[in-house]
């Protein structure tokens, strides 16, 4: 069986037609035909039966339809890696959630972008779960984010450092005065938080499950400006990363207590090989969330 035999063979099978899949592939039916009885012919098995217009997998069709499927994404992750070596890898797929690109993207776009304007950055603003998501499903090649270590053993994670989970409210809110803040300080108070897949929300709901304690949240958004917005305004209050909160947003960030951090750093696809110009950009974010940390 041969790729070629494969691509069609798989391109029947998804789309149970060989006319869709001759229309898909830009060839000819007979040629599609051909190439399907050969392998019938070839394998000494009957892939498919007709139901009406459709073209349905016998058994053993479906069986070798696994096999072959496997064997294409292999292929077509070797023809890219192959690529990414002849080209140093600089289309790099990056993942900045919102609360680490507050100072991070500025940095990317500008001082990584002066440094190597030959790498192209495609980067994609997604919670931190959403993230590793991507991650697993190849859909991108790294991920500079919040994690948990054990949320998969199919990534690698490379911690950078660890960031505190703060309640954040205005200035004009009496729990501003406080240099500490427990769950019952929270009772009641009125919470605006992230929607979507971030490791934050874990760490809120797991901090209220412990003290048995309903947190009272009147909106979830994915716009962190609406969040900063509202709490500056004394609408509610919220729980953000301490490095989210910036001097403009005129916002009081307050340790809980017990204090409450989550690993941050740099996550890859477990295996995965590192180019020169991916080992450049982690180079380049390491040092700068670094930096950000620290202030």
């Amino acid at each position: 069986m041969t790729p070629l035999q494969m691509k069609y063979f798989d391109t029947v099978c998804r789309l149970q037609s060989i006319s869709k899949a001759a229309a898909s592939l830009h060839i000819t039916q007979p040629t599609i035909t051909v190439a399907i009885q050969g392998l019938e012919r070839e394998l000494g098995l009957k892939l498919f039966y007709r139901n009406g217009k459709h073209l349905l997998l016998t058994r053993e069709g479906s069986i070798i339809w696994d096999k072959v499927t496997l064997i294409l994404a292999q292929i077509e992750q070797l023809e890219q890696e192959i690529k990414d070596v002849a080209h140093n890898k600089n289309h790099i797929r990056l993942a900045v959630p919102l609360q680490i690109g507050v100072r991070l993207l500025p940095k990317l776009f500008q001082d990584f972008k002066l440094l190597h304007p030959e790498i192209n950055l495609e980067i994609c603003e997604v919670g931190g779960i959403e993230a590793l998501q991507l991650l697993e499903r190849d859909e991108l090649d790294m991920a500079i984010t919040n994690y948990d270590n054990n949320f998969s053993d199919n990534l690698s994670y490379k911690k950078i450092g660890e960031n505190e989970v703060c309640f954040c409210t205005s200035r004009a809110n009496l729990l501003s005065q406080k240099d500490y803040i427990t769950p019952q300080n929270m009772q009641g108070e009125k919470l605006v938080l992230l929607s979507g897949g971030f490791f934050i929300n874990r760490a809120v709901n797991s901090i209220f499950h412990a003290a048995e304690i309903s947190p009272e949240v009147i909106l979830y958004t994915s716009q962190l400006h609406t969040i900063k917005n509202m709490v500056k305004h004394g609408l509610c209050s919220t729980f953000l990363m301490r490095q989210a909160i910036t001097e403009a947003d005129d916002l009081v960030g307050i340790s809980l207590k017990p204090a409450y951090f989550i690993n941050s750093g740099i996550v890859m696809k477990k295996g995965k090989p590192i180019y020169s110009d991916e080992r450049a950009l982690i180079d380049f974010l390491k040092a700068s969330y670094s930096k950000q940390v620290e202030k």
